[in-house]
């Protein structure tokens, strides 16, 4: 009977260690975010360099089984041309790899796996911008569709006082 319980005991403390190990990553990645410096850790997606200094690439990262993802949608198909007409490259990317999004009516969008690095995100939708090197810029996680408006005003110089 002892011997079980100090197996118990000691599955119970490997459990907390780790717990408490998962939870300090947590808080690292929290960190990072809330610094405003880029994120991706010095990661560069070539494939998603913006076209110009002046100009960024903005992709709004989505994955099939996020519905946000597609409530969304529509809005980013309506800000698609004023992006690029205000100079920038709007990108949809399918971090999963599903083509289901030309269903909700998306004609091009890039899939996950046509990265040069992998995009560890823990959340989608998600709003990046992507400098001229194709390093990220800014992340935003985007939760309905005025969120992802409100954060492409400033791209297209729409900005509230």
């Amino acid at each position: 009977m002892t011997s079980i319980l100090a197996a118990a005991l000691v599955a119970a403390w490997a459990a907390i260690v780790l717990l408490f190990l998962g939870y300090s990553a947590l808080l690292g990645q929290i960190r990072e975010l809330k610094s405003g410096q880029p994120t991706g850790g010095g990661v560069s997606h070539p494939e998603l360099a913006a076209p110009s200094a002046v100009g960024r690439t903005v992709a709004l990262v989505v994955g099939s089984g996020c519905a946000t993802c597609a409530e969304v949608l529509p809005a980013w198909l309506t800000l698609v041309p004023q992006l690029a007409d205000a100079g920038h490259r709007p990108v949809l990317l399918s971090i999963d790899n599903s083509t289901g999004w030309a269903e909700h009516g998306a004609e091009t969008f890039m899939l996950g796996s046509e990265l040069s690095a992998p995009l560890l995100l823990a959340y989608q939708p998600a709003l990046l911008l992507f400098d001229e090197s194709g390093a990220i810029v800014s992340a935003e996680p985007v939760g309905s569709a005025l969120g992802l408006q409100e954060y492409c005003a400033p791209l297209l110089g729409l900005v509230s006082s």
